[in-house]
């Protein structure tokens, strides 16, 4: 019986705290501050200059 009382007590303090979590990161991040943001997702991938390149060598057809 004592097993059992530990157990939901532990599975009570851990839905406390998710809630918890839940609620405090629900309330960090106003949703004006998303709203208002002013980047230019087409600017930036057109003024983006300089970036590396990546390189793939396709070893679907090498035969021994």
């Amino acid at each position: 019986m004592r097993k059992i009382t530990l157990f939901v007590a532990g599975v009570a303090l851990g839905v406390v705290i998710s809630v918890g979590t839940w609620i405090a990161v629900g309330t960090l991040t106003p949703t004006s501050a998303l709203a208002g943001s002013s980047v230019d997702p087409l600017a930036m991938m057109t003024d983006a200059k300089g970036l590396p390149t990546s390189h793939y060598d396709d070893y679907s057809l090498v035969f021994n």
